[in-house]
């Protein structure tokens, strides 16, 4: 073979071996390939099926509010209210219910400058009285009642001076022997008597507990009528002072020939030759609808200087347009920042008496508890068909003396101290912030909440 024969040989073997190189892959080979593909692809396609159904789940376990309603006001409503956002928020996701408290005034303010979606009042607001004292639109403003609540006289759970029951002008004649400015809204008279015909009565100074009638005469106390007297008293002290039993075991008893430290046969307690301690008046250090509800309905004041003359003609108006005890020229030593400010306060002191959201006093562990009351022209000794006149324990319900007060019923146990609680919107209201009141003035939410808080349901009256 020539050379050059060997190297065409050479060249066409390399050329084979170049080809060779370059062919196609094997079926079995292929095969395995696919296999490996077809395996990394489901691999990848579980991975994203997983991750995705994770983000589902997440957002149906804790989906993203789409929507927010504010409410601001009254420290009164805010237990019922915030109660009822959690309730609507179990069963509207989408919703959020921002509940603030601030006291009235701050809620009528916020919600009249468009702060917030809904002001919570708890005592009687007219579009024209929103218009007039807090700037709000003279058109357009929604009032809507969503329940009912009173003020109560409270004093500490432990009443270690045997307070039975109050009337309106003893009451306010506690405030203006304990106010450090010159009361406008004076009493002239204590249990219905006139103060200057207590013989030996102190008409100066802070009042000290056995300065006061322990119970209201024609009061009914566990079952008996009270018929405490000024009669026959020449001065205060002396002999033959006891002490009570019974429900009136914390009080002073004394026997109509002797003398008195309050000038009645019951005063409060307990007996000490040294006197009693001083009592100590609490009152709200903002503006609210307790202490206007408590002016106009407790105290019976008409104006800064005046007092209704009957029952019929106790109104909201109080002693002014402030909401504070100010308006009444009443200012005492011990405030509270809200209702519970003053329960705290009142709880914590055991010579305190104050006011406050009878649903709140009624709460468990208050640390308050409320004295029954009598209101202007509710004194009745007896008549001639013989109705006495009772001391007015707050009941909730259908059947209790809140209720029947609120319904001005006949009976002479009428509740002076009620008062709504309401939302106040600019427009009437539409959207998720109708969804929540449509919620809260449901029927059977309504009284379940009223149930709830211990207020009385719209629906219970």
């Amino acid at each position: 073979m020539s050379a050059n024969t060997k190297r065409v040989e050479r060249s066409q073997r390399f050329r084979r071996l170049r080809r060779g190189e370059n062919r196609a892959v094997s079926p079995v080979v292929a095969t395995l390939i696919l296999i490996l593909i077809a395996v990394a692809a489901a691999a990848a396609l579980y991975l994203w099926l997983v991750a995705w159904q994770g983000g589902v789940t997440s957002g149906i376990g804790s989906p993203s509010a789409q929507y927010t309603v504010t409410i601001g006001g009254s420290t009164s409503v805010y237990p019922f209210s915030s109660l009822a956002a959690t309730w609507f928020e179990q069963n509207n996701s989408d919703v959020v219910i921002s509940d603030n408290q601030g006291g009235t005034g701050a809620g009528m303010l916020a919600v009249c400058d468009g702060n917030v979606n809904v002001g919570a009042a708890s005592t009687p607001e007219t579009p024209a009285g929103l218009a007039a004292s807090d700037n709000c639109p003279s058109t357009g403003v929604t009032v809507t009642t969503i329940a009912y609540d009173a003020v109560d006289v409270i004093v500490p759970t432990a009443n270690v001076h045997g307070l039975q029951s109050i009337y309106y002008d003893t009451l306010t004649y506690i405030y203006d022997r304990a106010s450090t400015t010159t009361p406008t809204l004076q009493a002239t008279s204590l249990d219905g008597v006139a103060i200057t015909s207590i013989v030996g009565y102190p008409t100066t100074g802070t009042l000290a507990w056995d300065n006061i009638p322990a119970v209201v005469n024609g009061a009914t106390v566990a079952g008996v009528l009270q018929q405490p007297t000024t009669a026959g008293y020449a001065a205060r002290g002396g002999a033959g002072q006891a002490a009570g039993t019974g429900a009136l075991a914390n009080d002073i008893v004394t026997a109509v020939a002797d003398g008195s430290p309050c000038g009645f046969t019951i005063c409060a307690g307990p007996f000490s030759a040294v006197g009693d301690a001083a009592i100590a008046p609490v009152e709200r250090s903002d503006a609210s609808g307790t202490t206007q509800t408590f002016e106009a309905k407790i105290l019976g004041a008409t104006s800064a200087s005046a007092f209704a003359t009957s029952f019929s003609g106790l109104g909201y108006s109080g002693c002014g347009s402030n909401n504070l005890l100010a308006d009444c020229g009443i200012a005492v030593p011990t405030g509270g920042n809200g209702n519970p400010g003053v329960i705290s306060a009142v709880g914590s002191n055991p010579n305190a008496i104050g006011y406050a959201s009878d649903g709140l006093v009624r709460a468990a562990g208050s640390g308050v508890n409320f004295v029954p009351f009598l209101a202007v022209d509710q004194v009745l000794t007896s008549s001639t068909t013989g109705v006495v006149a009772g001391a007015v324990e707050p009941t909730t319900g259908a059947t209790g003396t809140i209720a029947a007060g609120i319904t001005n019923s006949a009976t002479v146990n009428q509740y002076s101290g009620w008062r709504p609680f309401e939302f106040v919107t600019l427009q009437p209201p539409t959207g998720e912030v109708q969804r929540f009141f449509g919620f809260i003035t449901d029927p059977a939410n309504n009284i379940n909440l009223a149930t709830a808080t211990g207020e009385v349901s719209i629906y219970s009256v």
